[in-house]
């Protein structure tokens, strides 16, 4: 009989395949985390925008036939930093807002159908019927004041337990003028037309800064006229009475 031979792998042939499946790796993980961050930024960037055109659809639609009355807008949105003069003094925008507070009150059947109420079941409508997913409730937190230091989305959603925060700014036709949107540890702004994306451990939302502060998180350069608006609190006192933010 024949005896055959059978030779196995030398030591030196297996240093050599275990260190080209290392080199390999090392090319092909980092472009599989591009693409994963890519992914991840496309797909929060196409959700936020099906959210802001429910809502925005939905607000138009609702003025539009209901003529939703003033007292719906009672916000303001400060154009003007001069630190010189009285909040009712600076240039402002009179718009109105939804945060996770009005979805909270819309879920516990809180709210009416009047003034400001009355548009936040408008946006909570169109949001419900968004996507097929549960937006938890949770608890009754404004997402404004997260807005620093560890005051962070991923905080927010720890301490307001739920899984996602939302603020939304509009104005007297509908439209909206910011929305931010976390989810799924993607925070996704909306402004002037943009959609900006913080992927951020740190990433918080708008608060008392000024919003070209949401383009610095974003590593990006802010138009000139974003260093002068911010949703500062305060009341206008008898220039419209209107509510603060916070």
């Amino acid at each position: 009989m024949k005896i055959r031979n059978r030779k196995g792998f030398t030591l030196v042939e297996v240093i050599i395949v275990i260190a080209i499946i290392g080199v390999l790796a090392s090319i092909a993980i980092p472009t599989m985390s591009s693409y994963y961050r890519k992914a991840r930024i496309t797909g929060a960037i196409a959700d936020t925008r099906t959210v802001k055109t429910s809502i925005e659809s939905s607000l138009i639609n609702h003025i539009a036939v209901n003529h939703a009355s003033s007292a719906g807008f009672n916000k303001v949105l400060y154009l003007d930093q001069d630190k010189g003069k009285n909040l009712k003094d600076r240039s402002y925008e009179v718009v109105g807002a939804f945060t996770n507070v009005s979805w909270y009150s819309y879920k516990k059947k809180e709210n009416t159908n009047n003034g400001s109420a009355g548009l936040d079941k408008v946006i909570a409508g169109a949001m419900d019927n968004t996507f097929n997913e549960v937006w938890e409730t949770g608890k009754k937190v404004n997402p404004l004041s997260y807005n620093q230091g560890v005051k962070t989305c991923n905080q927010y959603l720890t301490d307001a337990k739920t899984n996602f925060g939302i603020i939304v700014v509009y104005n007297r036709n509908g439209s909206v003028r910011m929305l931010q949107l976390y989810r799924n540890g993607v925070l996704v702004t909306y402004l002037n037309g943009e959609y900006l994306v913080n992927l951020e451990a740190d990433a918080h939302f708008v608060g008392t800064g000024t919003w070209d502060t949401i383009y610095k998180d974003c590593g990006e350069g802010a138009p000139e006229e974003y260093c002068k608006v911010s949703l500062a609190n305060g009341q206008l006192g008898n220039n419209g009475n209107m509510g603060g933010w916070y």
